[in-house]
């Protein structure tokens, strides 16, 4: 999908996304372990969605203005400010709506970044220069932290991609491989998991700015 039809979807999908999400959780919080967050590091996420992980994210970090969001979405903007506004975070967390391959960031500002289920909806090209601008905000020695369809050649990632070829609104995400791209993009890994979803793989991924 072009950035704006993923705009345009994510929009139709955020009043029910938490619905048909749940399985995502336990992927997301093995990640945010391995992310290792402290008190006081700032911290971005990329692809926040409905916003659970920032709220994880603020208590971790803590401190006003410590704890940054962007989304392409107004839609998933608007119920995560919502969530955030109701568990009393809004001093903590800086949302932005905006685009993965332009952050607008300083360079070397943040400690970490968090991004779940969202590299898999940028083409190739498209995900390099996403994690270039990862590389650019992180400061010495800063961390990622990934949770990513894994590709390979078994049959429930190859009808799955069957499904996105044809439905990509509705199989939006295409598996990739995520320890490649990594070590590609010039980050060092520090710990992959891999697990399942509904047969699919699923990587969590940390891994430390290299240069």
């Amino acid at each position: 999908m072009t950035h704006s039809a993923a705009r345009t979807n994510y929009n139709r999908l955020s009043r029910w996304y938490d619905l048909f999400s749940k399985p995502e959780i336990t992927f997301k919080e093995t990640c945010l372990h391995l992310l290792d967050v402290h008190l006081g590091e700032k911290v971005l996420e990329i692809g926040f969605g409905t916003g659970h992980a920032l709220i994880d994210l603020a208590y971790s970090a803590g401190g006003i203005g410590k704890v940054f969001g962007i989304d392409l979405s107004d839609g998933m903007f608007q119920v995560a400010r919502n969530n955030i506004s109701r568990s009393k975070l809004t001093n903590l967390v800086n949302l932005q709506q905006g685009d993965a391959v332009n952050l607008p960031y300083k360079n070397n500002y943040f400690n970490a970044i968090f991004t779940s289920f969202t590299l898999e909806l940028f083409s190739a090209e498209e995900t390099l220069r996403v994690l270039e601008e990862c590389k650019r905000v992180l400061c010495e020695n800063g961390r990622i932290g990934i949770v990513a369809l894994n590709q390979n050649n078994r049959l429930p990632v190859k009808i799955y991609n069957w499904f996105h070829e044809r439905i990509p609104t509705i199989v939006d995400c295409h598996p990739i491989n995520l320890r490649n791209i990594i070590e590609k993009s010039g980050f060092e890994p520090i710990c992959i998991i891999e697990k399942s979803m509904y047969g699919l793989p699923v990587v969590m991924l940390s891994a430390r700015k290299n240069g």
